[in-house]
């Protein structure tokens, strides 16, 4: 088994909780020897506490993100959660229209790509003279919205726990599932 998880990063158990095993220095790289000593060092905490030890930091661990353990450091590795992709977020605009943010998306009345980055354009605000050319750039994540005022000129406003305020532009925020959002005068409500 520590031979798999040498070649591959994951061990059976690792493979059901979608979990990788890393080196720390390179975490694209599967771990190699380092899995082997890793192991080493488990079994090495195992032995006096029964294996409730290693057994504790494991469980304690969460399931996002990257985490080292003692040994973990010793070894050289790094545990490692498994990327999710991101979520599928809607948006409602006031007069029903429904669209969907799957990946990066340029809103606006005719909008342009942005430079250096692969992005969708939704031209769905064109009968709409508030909304700019190119306005926000909508990125799906968990549990709603980011969103980035691209320097429109009627801004785009925002709906948090303390209100409507607007957003500064060039600078990314997160919206909410159920809050609204304004881009110039054209209401949204982010699903």
């Amino acid at each position: 088994m520590t031979l798999v998880q040498a070649l591959t990063g994951a061990s059976p158990g690792q493979l059901l909780t979608s979990i990788r095993l890393r080196r720390a220095i390179r975490p694209a790289d599967p771990p190699g020897a380092a899995a082997a000593e890793r192991a080493w060092l488990f079994t090495l905490a195992a032995l006096p506490t029964f294996g409730v030890l290693p057994l504790a930091m494991v469980v304690s661990m969460e399931a996002g993100g990257w985490h080292r353990t003692w040994y973990d450091r010793m070894a050289g590795t790094i545990v490692v959660a498994k990327e999710r992709s991101p979520e599928l977020v809607r948006v409602a605009t006031a007069n029903g229209r429904l669209f969907t943010v799957a990946q990066p998306t340029v809103v606006g009345r005719a909008p342009d790509p942005l430079p250096g980055r692969a992005s969708r354009l939704l031209v769905d605000f064109q009968d709409d003279p508030s909304v700019s050319k190119t306005h926000a750039l909508l990125e799906p994540v968990r549990g709603g919205v980011l969103i980035t005022d691209l320097y429109s000129t009627n801004g785009t406003h925002a709906e948090d726990a303390h209100g409507v305020h607007r957003l500064t532009p060039g600078r990314a925020q997160t919206v909410e599932r159920g809050r609204r959002v304004y881009f110039g005068d054209a209401e949204c409500t982010i699903q």
